[in-house]
């Protein structure tokens, strides 16, 4: 489990601290804690990752309901919260990053532990997932790249025997983050 959090934060801290060259680092909900930049566009700058999202879909896909919270104007969030207490929880974030998933995740590293897949998501340029079980817990994280733009998402399943139903949900949610993916 720490291997998988530390591949999480250290991809997180990747991607943050990542030059977006002629992308500007302009959304309220990345992890860079940038606000937006004179320069961005109007997309770049209102995009929310939980604007795509279907709750209802998503619930489906879990067999688990699931609500969005996006926070406030002044701390906004995009995370799928159970509505029973120790069901599966996601949190997402994003980065504008133009030179893509491939040249972040060499520094990224995930544990030998932890197996690394490549679904194939429509619209996606390259999409990433990470997995690790536990005795007491399954971990995704799992990265979405759309041109410039690279969504996180981090998923936490207390009970392990819910990791196909997490998986299930992750790819809904992979599919309709990157339908919803602002042009450019």
């Amino acid at each position: 489990m720490r291997a998988l959090l530390a591949g999480g934060v250290a991809a997180a801290i990747v991607l943050a601290g990542c030059s977006g060259g002629s992308e500007p680092t302009s959304d309220p909900v990345s992890d860079s804690g940038s606000t937006p930049d004179a320069s961005a566009s109007t997309a770049e700058a209102s995009f929310n990752p939980c604007d795509s999202l279907d709750a209802d879909a998503i619930s489906a896909a879990l067999g688990a309901t699931v609500t969005i919270e996006t926070g406030t104007v002044d701390t906004p969030r995009c995370a799928l919260l159970p509505a029973q207490e120790g069901d599966p929880t996601f949190e997402l974030s994003y980065q504008w990053f133009d030179q893509g998933l491939a040249a972040a995740w060499d520094t990224i590293n995930p544990s030998d532990d932890a197996p690394v897949s490549t679904p194939d998501i429509p619209g996606a340029d390259d999409a990433r997932v990470v997995s690790y079980t536990a005795q007491s817990a399954y971990a995704v994280s799992a990265f979405l790249q759309n041109g410039a733009l690279i969504q996180t998402v981090n998923a936490l399943a207390l009970d392990p025997s819910d990791a196909a139903t997490v998986d299930a949900a992750m790819t809904e949610i992979l599919t309709e983050l990157s339908a919803g993916a602002p042009a450019g």
